[in-house]
């Protein structure tokens, strides 16, 4: 099992699978970046490298809902970097609880 992994240090190289979680806008990208152009291309570039790192598979994963520190459940928005891969490339899986 490998060790989860930065994004930066992972330039370069590929693996079986790969996990990008918390896809949500706020997250990644994250609200810092949000302010200039600069830094959301930045995080964009990130997003790249991650997903180009999956040799087989990739997973890119989103909570449709979590906690917000003290005001409970927060409904969370699909990163916006989703919404700029081509739908014919996805497979939507909608995990439920029991």
């Amino acid at each position: 099992m490998q060790k989860p992994r930065q994004f930066r240090p992972a330039k370069g190289l590929e693996f079986h699978t790969v996990f990008v979680i918390w896809l949500t806008d706020g997250m990644f990208p994250s609200n810092r970046s949000l302010d200039t152009r600069d830094a959301l291309e930045e995080e964009r570039r990130l997003f790249y490298v991650a997903i180009t790192r999956a040799r087989d598979e990739l997973y890119l994963t989103y909570p449709q809902m979590r906690l917000s520190g003290g005001y409970g459940d927060v409904f969370q928005r699909p990163s916006r970097f989703l919404q700029e891969i081509p739908n014919e490339l996805l497979e939507d899986w909608q995990v439920q609880r029991r």
